[in-house]
């Protein structure tokens, strides 16, 4: 590891000598707005032939390398801001700034409908697929989860677990920076983050180097929106949900910007109760067990972010963002379960009534700080120091009646209760570095991540209303994570071609120390220490006006959730429950994707992953008729995907947009002696959007997402499910506010349902529902001056591991 961060630190020194020649410049729209992903086409004066294209930054900035002597001019343009060219200037080499292009609108009338080009619902680029939300009526009023499930090739399950293109894990970010929480915990997060707030979902799929390697699906990136005005700006909004219960919240951005500061922050609330139900039927050891569960969440956040940039001169900056998010509510089960024998199922035998209170109580706050550096020769320094904290404190209360078929006799009860509070601690620092080299970027840097956790489980048999701790199923479990990573990544272009070749070393150290209060159980995990190697490339090429093609490549690892390693039980009640497994091992993933562009809007992937080790959920059983959950590496898996994306304009007033992903997987799984399972699946993810732009400032949006029978994990099979959403908006106050009301799951088809026939002795049917069918009224209104340039979008450095963090229930 010396030897390897020796070389590393050789390589840094040695390439910041080097400089470009560039011809650069900065692209804005029509109010002085930077336009960021602009389209930016050098050409030759003497023949208007193009000689090199780019893509604007999020600064508005683009840059050509390499450029022969001659005379030339530039077009740039950008869905929904026009199109804007510069003068014909000469270049003589060296450094050439071109003078600011403005694009301008281009409106059409037609009747009493102002038609504008707009920037496309979905966006297919080399590396990333975009969903744009900002601006989507139907988006109005949703929450990110409910986003994800129109994303194309996302699939959210019943658990709200998230896939991306049949593969099970997948990295989140807001802005560039890891949510720090996945599974339940991230599901609750996203749902407290609120559609006005984002203006668009990136899903990366083959990252770089630069990126961390976690993520076998890749990464989705969600990007708040913007705030551009000189001066002091915001917005401020509300909505109301009602579905079975009424809820709502509000929201409140602000920016503030002048010559030497940049102070931006925002908060955002979400209270009410949600509602899930889920039935499950398991024929096991001769009985049948006919459940129903209710299930209310009381979803209570609170997310804030406050920061500021100093711009110290041209070229240096440095700031600081403190975000946090505060989650509190109790969620509750009741569930009754009538058991009785298969030969005559319909006779009740016995009757399990039972319920779970869990108040809980959720906190996360991070602190960065961070510099930047950045020349107009394309030199770039950012560096990123971190400290985050998350706390979750929750117990439980579960009474269990077991009660006879006519349920007016109490045969026995088994009442329990337990504690978890968990604590999870962050440092983490890292730098990247990037200039021209050779005719193309050269980009370096490292990470240094160190991660404690420390779970407790005390758990409790009540007896006569006495808790009395249980010392054989209490524990507790202090979980230690090292992983020091560099990299080195470069691009450059040649002609039509494109090349991209990065590696990444990742030095990982973990200990665990699981003890128990019973002695003479405690069984500590075995920690290790392992350097992995993490290769990607790609390969463009630009045949001719109308088809481009990317290939592109990475290896990337999975390392298990910090609460997938913890031992201890969930209970939904006495026969169903979720354990931890602290031997998971990492899984890694090879992944290959082609993509093909026709005319610039109709793209078509085709993409190929093996990964070995496969962790997921799955499901087994005990004696006494009680079947739970585990995580383990059972699997190797194989995963083909197909995708296709295109806008289809229908008319002027028409808008739409269709999105296909097919999935063929095939895994082998050795879930533990006698009990192994081979099997191929085949799924297809739809969706399809409509927008009508009518006259006086209404729109009407009519959406839809379809999910074939797939398998989730290697628990269920499931069945088809989708839902159709329908959204109105009109424009008020001179355009700076918003009303919208969106009418969500219209038929009622978003509901769940699946098999489970992999388990040796146990056959299991599920279905269940929760709230998609809801009535949403939203408002917006955007206020102070509307030409700023907003805060920096950072990635902190804190994605990877704030994506492990876990909670559930």
């Amino acid at each position: 590891m010396k030897t390897f961060l020796l070389s590393f630190a050789v390589l840094v020194a040695g390439v910041t000598t080097v400089s470009a020649q560039q011809i650069r410049g900065v692209v804005s729209n029509g109010d002085g707005n930077a336009a960021e992903f602009a389209t930016v086409v050098l050409y030759n004066a003497a023949d208007t032939s193009l000689v090199k294209g780019a893509v604007t930054d999020s600064d508005g900035q683009y840059a050509f390398e390499n450029i022969a002597s001659g005379r030339y001019f530039i077009n740039s343009s950008l869905v929904g801001a026009g199109k804007g060219a510069s003068a014909i200037f000469e270049y003589k080499g060296g450094d050439k700034i071109v003078e600011k292009i403005a694009l301008q609108s281009t409106a059409q009338e037609l009747g009493q409908v102002t038609v504008v080009a707009r920037r496309p619902i979905v966006e297919v680029k080399a590396d990333k697929t975009v969903l744009n939300v900002e601006g989507n009526i139907n988006s109005q009023g949703q929450n990110a989860l409910e986003l994800l499930r129109k994303a194309p090739g996302v699939v959210v399950d019943n658990n709200d677990k998230i896939s991306l293109k049949g593969k099970n894990t997948v990295r989140f970010q807001i802005d560039g920076r890891d949510v720090p929480m996945d599974s339940k915990d991230l599901a609750n997060y996203l749902k407290g983050l609120r559609a006005e707030d984002i203006a668009a979902i990136e899903m990366i799929t083959n990252p770089s180097a630069k990126y961390d390697a976690s993520g076998n699906a890749g990464i989705i990136n969600f990007k708040t929106r913007k705030n551009r005005a000189l001066g002091t700006n915001g917005s401020i909004g509300g909505e109301a949900i009602y579905g079975k219960s009424l809820k709502g919240g509000g929201n409140l951005s602000f920016n503030h910007r002048d010559k030497w500061v940049n102070v931006f922050g925002n908060y955002n609330n979400h209270f009410g109760d949600w509602h899930n139900d889920l039935y499950l039927v398991r024929d096991q050891e001769g009985q049948r067990y006919d459940q129903h569960s209710a299930m209310k969440d009381n979803n209570n956040n609170h997310n804030f972010k406050l920061g500021s940039d100093f711009f110290l001169n041209s070229k240096n900056t440095i700031g600081f963002i403190i975000d946090g998010r505060h989650n509190q509510g109790p969620w509750s089960n009741d569930s009754r379960t009538a058991i009785s024998s298969l030969e005559t199922p319909d006779q009740i035998e016995s009757v399990l009534v039972a319920g779970n209170y869990v108040p809980q109580n959720r906190n996360n706050l991070n602190f960065n700080l961070n510099y930047r550096f950045a020349d107009t020769t394309g030199h770039e320094l950012t560096i990123d120091a971190n400290r985050g904290f998350y706390r979750s404190r929750a117990n439980s209360y579960q009474p269990n009646y077991y009660k006879d078929g006519s349920e007016e006799t109490v045969l026995s009860e088994k009442i329990y209760r337990n504690n978890t509070p968990t604590d999870i601690d962050m440092i983490i620092v890292k730098a990247d570095y990037e200039q021209p080299f050779l005719k193309g970027k050269l980009g370096v840097g490292f990470k240094l991540n160190n991660v404690e956790t420390d779970n407790t489980f005390d758990f409790f048999n009540v007896e006569d209303g006495t808790s009395i701790i249980d010392t054989g199923r209490s524990n507790r479990f202090v979980y230690k994570e090292m992983v020091n990573a560099g990299y080195v990544n470069y691009n450059v272009q040649v002609k039509k071609w494109g090349f991209q070749a990065g590696l990444r070393a990742e030095h990982t150290d973990w200990s665990g120390d699981l003890t128990s209060l019973k002695p003479g159980d405690d069984e500590d995990p075995k920690g290790e220490k392992y350097l992995s190697w993490f290769p990607s490339a790609a390969v463009t090429f630009a045949m001719n006006d109308k088809n481009q093609f990317s290939l592109t490549y990475s290896r990337r690892i999975d390392r298990p959730s910090y609460r997938d390693l913890n031992p201890f039980e969930d209970k939904l009640d006495e026969l169903t429950y979720r354990k931890g497994n602290p031997y998971l091992r990492p899984q890694f993933t090879n992944s290959l994707e082609l993509t093909h562009t026709f005319m610039g809007f109709l793209n078509t992937t085709v993409g190929y992953s093996h990964t070995n080790d496969v962790f997921t959920e799955y499901i087994d059983t005990t004696s006494g008729g009680a079947s739970f959950l585990r995580n383990g590496n059972i699997a190797s898996q194989d995963n083909w995907s197909l995708s296709i994306g295109t806008p289809m304009p229908i008319a002027k007033w028409w808008e739409s947009y269709l999105s296909v992903t097919g999935v063929l997987s095939s895994f082998d799984a050795n879930f533990r002696p006698g009990y192994a399972y081979s099997a191929s699946f085949k799924s297809l993810n739809l969706y399809n959007e409509h927008t009508f732009h009518l006259p006086k400032g209404w729109s009407l949006q009519v959406s839809g997402w379809y999910n074939s029978p797939s398998i989730w994990g290697a628990t269920f099979r499931s069945r088809s499910q989708g839902a159709m959403d329908v959204g109105v908006r009109k424009q008020v106050l001179d355009g700076d506010g918003n009303i919208s009301l969106l009418f969500g799951d219209v038929l009622g088809t978003a509901g769940w349902s699946s098999i489970n026939d992999f388990t040796p002795g146990l056959y299991m049917t599920g279905r269940g529902n929760w709230e998609s069918r809801t009535v949403k009224l939203n408002f917006r209104y955007n206020f102070g001056n509307k030409n700023i340039k907003g805060a920096r979008q950072r990635k902190t450095g804190t994605e990877d591991v704030n994506s492990r963090i876990k909670s559930g229930n």
